[in-house]
């Protein structure tokens, strides 16, 4: 179960750390589609699970449009890029010498500057000698062009088994995925899902779902997100061998690992300590590591959790304290699910997306909305809004947030947030908060 949910919240994590000005000159906010072409067409297909760059330039996002790019042939998902300054679109999913994939792209990351793209495909037409007939994870690069393959052991070793969602550092340099595969590291025998990190600048690769004495998990590990300069990653895992005094069963919580010390420690837990009495998922890192947002269905994480919701939290590192993060400005509780959060590099904004009608005044949509909690005023607010403040007629979901916090992309079915939305599929958006 689960696994299940990397498809249905997909969260994808995409690290950033310099608090950048934003391209946008607007003073107040607005809302902008970014999925449309460099000309201007909107997509005659969906657009989903945007991520941004650290100044809210760039955004990329996944793709089954034709349309976006000249000579988009291939009938699949790819993985694009949309600069907001320059008003451009890019396919990426590509390989050096320009050829499109042969199979579907999905899942992206961007570096802190946008210059460096991973992602994971089922193509074997991106790299030479990809031959394992898997779902890979690559990396492009935007100022040279270059397509590389990262899911591989240090001996360059294709994967054996598929590898997903990948997470990547500020500067591009790590970049964190899970995979099944046996191959990538040595005296991997526990047939789980495990969660690995590639360093692009030494070519080594190097298991990290493990327990701070080396032992391999006896469970699935996945989902992982990484601090700005590597040195954190977040995962979710069911295993219960990790971490001392894990008897919480078969659920998921979330993991940290830390590369200077080599410590793992188990994150989703009460500010007393206590486990989680249900699953967690999903989890994001601020540019340091300090703070860790993720979602989880567990009801004694804080106190007066009674909404029976999957709720969004916040762990500190420093004080150890954990804080309900998917609330109203006055602390009420949502009164439906909230989940897929991305964290500001000072984890001070958090964005999520909820199905609750009650965390801002006027929420008579009926669908999942994208709000953003400020976590040193205490304010939630609704962002997927038109410019005009209009609230979606349709859903909105899986929120990417800029370094500073004014700029969130999501994905919406939504047709009143722009003008001329008339392609009946999920767009990408991008809401500039102006003076937040």
């Amino acid at each position: 179960m689960a696994l299940m949910r990397i498809w249905l919240t997909m969260t994808v994590t995409a690290v950033v750390v310099v608090a950048a000005a934003p391209p946008a000159t607007a003073i107040g906010p607005t809302t902008t589609r970014v999925s449309v072409s460099t000309t201007g067409n909107q997509s005659n297909d969906r657009s989903d699970d945007p991520a941004i760059s650290a100044d809210g330039r760039y955004v990329t996002f996944d793709s089954d449009a034709a349309n976006l790019v000249p000579d988009d042939t291939n009938g699949v998902s790819d993985i694009f890029l949309r600069d907001r300054v320059t008003g451009t679109t890019t396919r990426v999913s590509v390989s050096t010498s320009g050829n499109q994939a042969n199979q579907f792209s999905r899942a992206s990351a961007i570096s802190a500057d946008g210059r460096y793209l991973a992602y994971h495909s089922l193509a074997n037409n991106l790299v030479p000698d990809d031959t394992n007939d898997e779902i890979d994870v690559f990396v492009w690069d935007r100022v040279t062009g270059a397509t590389s393959r990262v899911s591989v052991s240090t001996n360059e070793y294709q994967a054996n088994r598929y590898s997903e969602l990948p997470a990547i550092s500020a500067d591009g340099r790590y970049i964190a995925y899970h995979s099944l595969a046996t191959n990538l590291v040595p005296r991997d025998t526990n047939s789980a899902y495990d969660v690995f990190v590639r360093d692009q600048s030494t070519g080594t690769t190097r298991r990290v779902s493990v327990s701070t004495t080396g032992d391999q998990g006896n469970r699935d590990s996945f989902e992982p997100a990484i601090s700005a300069d590597g040195r954190y990653v977040s995962y979710t895992s069911g295993a219960s061998n990790l971490v001392p005094d894990d008897t919480n069963g078969d659920l998921t919580d979330i993991l940290v690992w830390d590369r200077t010390t080599g410590a793992t420690r188990r994150i989703s837990v009460s500010t007393s300590g206590d486990q989680g009495s249900d699953d967690s998922f999903t989890s994001v890192l601020s540019a340091d590591g300090r703070y860790v947002s993720y979602a989880s269905d567990a009801s004694n994480l804080v106190p007066d959790d009674t909404n029976n919701a999957t709720d969004v939290f916040v762990w500190n590192r420093s004080t150890g304290t954990t804080r309900r993060i998917s609330v109203s400005t006055s602390g009420t509780q949502g009164n439906s699910f909230s989940q897929s959060p991305a964290i500001s590099a000072d984890g001070r904004y958090v964005a999520y997306h909820s199905l609750a009608t009650n965390l801002v005044p006027d929420d008579t949509n009926d669908v999942s909305d994208i709000f953003v909690r400020d976590r040193v005023t205490g304010s939630t607010r609704r962002v997927s809004v038109s410019t005009n403040d209009y609230q979606a007629n349709r859903y909105s979901e899986v929120p990417a947030i800029s370094a500073n916090g004014r700029d969130i992309a999501y994905h919406s079915l939504a047709t009143n947030l722009v003008p001329d939305d008339t392609n009946d599929v999920s767009d990408i958006f991008v809401r500039d908060r102006g003076g937040y």
